[in-house]
């Protein structure tokens, strides 16, 4: 299975895990984690598709250290091309209002030659603590704790169907309530 094909599965996964409303039935950390991951995607999209990236690097190479996202680590790999090239596309298609202009890694927050480990992660631009905590939580739990990233992938692209149905929802029903005034038509 290609990389557009692992992305397009764990969005039908995630389909069905928002349909069948199975959120519940995650490891409470994974889901803590994610949740607020999401929670703050507003100002920190490249955050969610550099994780995204990351799952998906680490289900077609297995044996990757995807804390290791940049070709001058040793044992390092390129994100950005992978983002460039499959996450974004596929977060324009699926995620619009989430997705980046060109890569999750042009931001300062991931470009930078910062492994993304506990030890090394702690230097990350990213301006809340919590936020990179929950980030690096994702990776620790993905290497060192072996947890699946199909797993991840499609909880994180659940929590995004679920957050871009409820954007919809608010927009249709602004749309509904102005149309009285004759405003969004």
């Amino acid at each position: 299975m290609n990389e557009k094909e692992i992305l397009e599965r764990a969005y039908l996964e995630a389909q069905k895990i928002v349909s069948e409303n199975s959120f519940r039935e995650f490891d409470t950390s994974l889901c803590e984690n994610v949740d607020f991951l999401i929670d703050k995607i507003g100002s920190n999209k490249s955050i969610v598709s550099a994780l995204a990236t990351s799952l998906l690097k680490k289900i077609t190479n297995p044996e990757q250290d995807i804390r290791l996202h940049r070709t001058d680590f040793e044992n390092g790999y390129s994100a950005r091309s992978l983002d460039t090239k499959v996450v974004t596309p596929f977060f324009k298609r699926h995620f619009p209002k989430y997705a980046n202009k060109e890569s999750a890694f042009l931001t300062l927050s991931t470009r930078e030659r910062i492994k993304w480990n506990k030890n090394e992660g702690k230097n990350l631009k990213i301006r809340s603590k919590a936020l990179k905590r929950s980030f690096l939580n994702v990776f620790e739990q993905i290497e060192d704790g072996n947890a699946n990233p199909r797993v991840y992938l499609n909880y994180l692209f659940a929590k995004l169907q679920a957050l871009s149905s409820k954007d919809e929802l608010i927009f249709q029903l602004a749309k509904k309530q102005s149309g009285r005034s004759g405003v969004l038509k």
